[in-house]
């Protein structure tokens, strides 16, 4: 009935609404703070001589797929970041292959900051160069997300250790190097469990989320409504239901990130001196 196709379209609608404002909200989280901390920031002097290293992670994100016109749906998606490190200036240089929209800029000089204390070395005589390899095209709505990963890999390039590629990632980086949240956690542990991943390192405080769950009501004969039911649901239990073996771990900083991708403890790291 016409009253049924209404209301499905209502109910879809808000679903994706709550989806992307959880996203922008988180974003818009994550730049109030680097712009708190920026704002007093001053550059600290260089020492040394430039590093030269690389290393690679997987950035776990999300896209928007159109799914009608009153409904967007999310869905996970791995990206590849491969860091080199060479003599130069201190720049960071972007690169995408193919075209990726992500914006990676803030993350990426909050990463380098982050690293730089982490390993206690300067990168003022460094250039960073990112590279984000994609499959194909894609148009990918939570860049701030791939910042913890992306200093990981700095870090192991910079003390020129292997990281696990099994291990993923999502989480914001902040200069303090704590792990920020994100939205879209459900997806990309999905789409990890479906990369083979064997742990997916989350923002700590976000492996029980709250999702939209579908149910139908006949309220009169031939006429049934959709409407959306919260559920509370634990990310690691659901993708065991579904059958993937993947360890869900919540990390707060940087350094429990990087311990679980290099599978050994620091005992004491200079970003939370």
């Amino acid at each position: 009935s016409v009253v049924k196709e209404q209301n499905a379209q209502l109910a879809a609608e808000l679903n994706s609404i709550k989806q992307k404002n959880e996203l922008l909200q988180s974003q818009l989280e994550y730049y109030k703070a680097q712009a708190e901390y920026y704002s007093k920031f001053r550059k600290s002097s260089a020492a040394g001589e430039g590093l030269i290293g690389n290393s690679s992670v997987n950035i776990v994100a999300v896209r928007e797929v159109l799914e009608n016109f009153f409904e967007v749906r999310y869905e996970g998606v791995i990206i590849r970041a491969k860091v080199e490190l060479k003599r130069g200036e201190g720049r960071i240089l972007i690169n995408t292959q193919p075209k990726v929209g992500i914006d990676l800029q803030t993350s990426a000089r909050t990463a380098k900051l982050v690293a730089e204390r982490f390993a206690g070395v300067s990168l003022e005589k460094t250039d960073v160069i990112l590279t984000i390899i994609a499959r194909t095209e894609v148009e990918v709505v939570d860049g701030p997300s791939a910042g913890a990963a992306i200093t990981v890999a700095l870090i192991s390039a910079m003390l020129n250790e292997t990281l696990d590629e099994s291990v993923f990632m999502t989480g914001t980086i902040n200069p303090d190097g704590s792990v920020g949240w994100v939205g879209g956690i459900l997806e990309k542990a999905m789409a990890a469990s479906q990369s083979g991943a064997s742990k997916f390192l989350i923002p700590r405080g976000q492996r029980v989320i709250s999702i939209f769950k579908p149910e139908k009501k006949e309220i009169a004969p031939g006429v049934t409504i959709v409407f959306y039911r919260i559920e509370k649901v634990d990310v690691e239990e659901h993708l065991r239901e579904l059958g993937y073996n993947v360890k869900v771990i919540e990390v707060g900083n940087i350094t429990e990130a990087y311990n679980e991708f290099t599978a050994q403890q620091i005992l004491k790291a200079k970003v939370e001196s």
